[in-house]
């Protein structure tokens, strides 16, 4: 709270006493890199210019350096924040060090390691290099596993038991797997019921001949079933401890064996319940005499009404925006109490976000170009939700109501959405979503579009006329990822299916079907690389393919990186109305020598989808992630199969990305080259349109034409892969990637 009061209240001292700006503002710089530079720890410390190890084979020499306390300095000066560091040498801590290499080498099965010599060199005054020699040994390996107290298990449950443990006979001797393996079995024991399980091991080590041999007791003890419940919850507790308990007792069925297991499923279950800050489930003192497992739960209520602001910026290459963002929710709004007698904790959640929209950038915008446009963006969404409907637990009701306004490269609008709905919720990783949808868009084309395009081709009236969809939909979803904004093991499955009429030009029925797969494995000593994939289909029907533009696919953006957002999808040409910049002297003649119109291109959405990606993470550290990824992409005109091109239509680009966790979810950068794989995108209406083609990367890179004006003009695209948009792409996001 000081360091927020100081901060506003800065500027006016300064003014009141005199100090100008232009004087402080070195000083303080000056300030910062001076307590940046690092002070010696001892009066006897030197500085470290080198420090190089010999005899490293098998192992990393970085991961040797970064157990120890003594680290080169950088090539950067110690005063330069976040890239400059200096290290120091001390020679009480060099040894520490010493031996610290040693046990290192030990926690990972080399016994035999030890360090022959350390040589320290002095280069200049107060400054030193370091050099050690060390020889590794060969590594001990496991060559016998003894697990005794197995007995009283039956076959099936000693099977269960000691199934691909951590370590095995021929298995380098690493003291983490040894520690998990201990807990793996303690764990394994309790799962099966076991819940005052004991296991205690012993490693016996034979450095010269490179062995260990592994001993295991396990200690059962009684097999214990889940006994009664309790609740423990704040004084004046607005949620009753009974309600709390039905929503847990799913996952506790009478005589059910104890299972820690269950009891994690039980406290996501009543966390779920969306009104609680905090929410622990452990077991109680075991009743020996019963064989029974109490089991307590312990909540503290949430605020039942909070209100929130908050505001951000997001976009990429043709769309930038700015909103303020705002929201109330009331977790115990009480009118559902008129149509059931013993509902309670009805939700009541109101957002807005005010944006104002900038197509394709800013800079246009300002530059006044073609086609380019700016204003505000809104929406007002409001949800209310009724859990335990008919007082089933697994059963919800929903409606929601949202109004938005929206402005896109191929239109704008404003819409009406409603939606109807009931949750169907019988495990906490799978929910069924039915829900009645009626939608209505007040679109509004540029005018170029409405000139030279057929009506058709937007599947809605182009003048400020409503468009209306109703449908039902069905949405489901099976979630086991570890970590719903950014999963690190574990998969997905969702399915979504919407079948209505659509009220836009012509009376239309139509069916969507759009099925995704999202599967994730993490591997490495610390598990910090990630394999993470995606799948995604979609198909779109309806009689003589005729939909309205609100209802297609799109992709690009987080769905196809290698394009800007809903850049992927057949296109159609609009002329600008304004002169090629190659012909100005001919802008005012008329006929056949006039100049020909600059031309672009706008999405209009198709009914097939197909969108693919594979990625690679690296947790570099707690808070960042490097991300390699390949994603794969198609939007065509009708459903995949009915006469496309696969191999002209078919987009593939790679990227490199960058991740920093925060509370609300990753902030995402990626940056994509789309690969020479495939044709042009499908243009229409190309008649008397010289459309802009972007051979080159970003700004027209590598294209081999002019910075200021980088584009091919032609009645067609150009032949390269995705043309006519630009082979990279950047994104910058919030959120989980997939």
């Amino acid at each position: 709270m000081s360091r927020a009061y100081y901060s506003t209240t800065l500027a006016p001292l300064l003014y009141k006493h005199g100090v100008r700006w232009r004087v402080f503002i070195p000083g303080l710089a000056l300030v910062c890199l001076a307590a940046c530079v690092t002070a010696p720890p001892t009066p006897d410390s030197r500085e470290v210019d080198d420090f190089d190890i010999d005899g490293v084979k098998q192992l990393k020499t970085s991961d040797i350096k970064e157990k120890i306390v003594t680290a080169e300095s950088s090539f950067l000066p110690g005063w330069v924040p976040l890239l400059g560091k200096t290290g120091w040498f001390d020679p009480i801590t060099w040894q520490a060090d010493l031996r610290r290499i040693q046990r290192f080498y030990e926690a990972n099965g080399f016994y035999q390691a030890r360090v022959l010599e350390d040589v320290v060199t002095e280069t200049k005054p107060r400054h030193v290099k370091l050099l050690v020699k060390l020889r590794e040994g060969e590594p001990a390996r496991v060559n016998a596993v003894d697990i005794t107290g197995l007995e009283a298990l039956t076959a099936e449950m000693q099977a269960t038991v000691t199934a691909e443990l951590p370590l095995e006979t021929g298995d380098i001797f690493l003291e983490d797997a040894w520690f998990r393996m201990k807990a793996l079995l303690s764990l394994r024991l309790r799962e099966l019921g076991f819940a005052e399980a004991q296991v205690t091991g012993e490693a016996i080590v034979d450095a010269d001949a490179a062995a260990v041999s592994l001993t295991l007791t396990l200690e059962p003890g009684t097999r214990f079933r889940f006994g009664k419940l309790f609740v423990a919850t704040d004084a004046n507790a607005q949620v009753p401890a009974k309600l709390i308990a039905n929503q847990a007792s799913p996952d506790f069925p009478e005589g059910a064996w104890f299972s820690e297991s269950a009891m994690s499923a039980a406290q996501s279950r009543v966390f779920q319940m969306g009104v609680f800050a905090g929410v622990k489930v452990n077991r109680g003192i075991p009743d020996r005499a019963e064989s029974t497992v109490p089991v307590v739960i312990d909540v503290k209520e949430a605020p039942f009404h909070s209100l929130r602001f908050g505001g951000g910026l997001g976009g990429d290459l043709i769309r930038q925006e700015v909103r303020l963002i705002g929201e109330y929710t009331d977790r115990n709004l009480g009118f559902s109490r008129l149509f059931f007698k013993n509902s309670r904790l009805d939700r009541l959640t109101l957002r807005a976000k005010l944006g104002i929209a900038f197509l394709p950038n800013v800079v246009d915008v300002a530059r006044g170009s073609a086609l380019s446009k700016w204003g505000p963006t809104g929406r007002v969404y409001a949800e209310y939700e009724v859990p335990r409907m008919f007082d089933l637990r697994t059963l919800s009701f929903q409606g929601s109501l949202d109004l938005l306004r929206t402005l896109d490269n191929t239109y704008d609008y404003f819409a009406l959405e409603a939606k109807l709905g009931v949750i169907w919720r019988p495990r906490i990783d799978f929910t069924v979503f039915p829900s009645l949808n009626f939608d209505g868009y007040l679109l509004q084309t540029p005018l170029e579009l409405r000139d030279t395009a057929p009506a058709e081709a937007i599947g809605c009236p182009q003048a400020p006329e409503v468009c209306w969809v109703t449908f039902l939909d069905l949405n489901i979803e099976f979630d086991r990822r570890d970590n719903r904004l950014e999963p690190t093991a574990g998969y997905y499955f969702g399915f979504d299916a919407a079948g209505g009429i659509s009220s836009a030009l012509r009376l239309r029925p139509f069916f969507k079907v759009t099925p995704e797969a999202r599967g994730y494995l993490s591997f490495g000593k610390y598990k910090q690389f990630t394999l993470a994939g995606r799948v995604k289909f979609g198909v779109l029907l309806a009689p003589e393919n005729d939909t309205p533009i609100v209802v297609r696919y799109f992709s690009g953006g987080a769905g196809m990186r290698g394009f800007q957002q809903r850049r992927l999808s057949p296109q159609i040409a609009v002329l600008t109305r304004d002169d090629l910049p190659t012909c100005p002297d001919k802008s005012k003649l008329s006929g056949p020598d006039a100049c020909p119109k600059d031309g672009t291109t706008l999405p209009i959405g198709g009914a097939g989808l197909l969108e693919a990606a594979f990625e690679i993470r690296w947790a570099v550290s707690e808070n960042w992630i490097i991300a390699l990824f390949n994603d794969w992409g198609i939007v065509a005109e009708k459903p995949l199969g009915q006469g496309q091109d696969l191999a002209q239509s078919l987009y593939t680009a790679v990227g490199f990305g960058v991740r920093y966790k925060t509370p609300l979810g990753p902030i995402r950068v990626d940056l994509a080259y789309r690969m020479p794989l495939g044709g042009p995108q499908q243009v229409t209406n190309t008649e008397g349109a010289s459309f802009r083609s972007a051979p080159g990367c970003f700004f027209g890179l590598g294209s081999g034409l002019p910075v200021g004006d980088p584009y091919v003009r032609a009645p067609n695209a150009a032949g390269y892969a995705g043309s006519p948009d630009n082979l990279c792409s950047a994104h910058l996001s919030i959120g989980e990637a997939f």
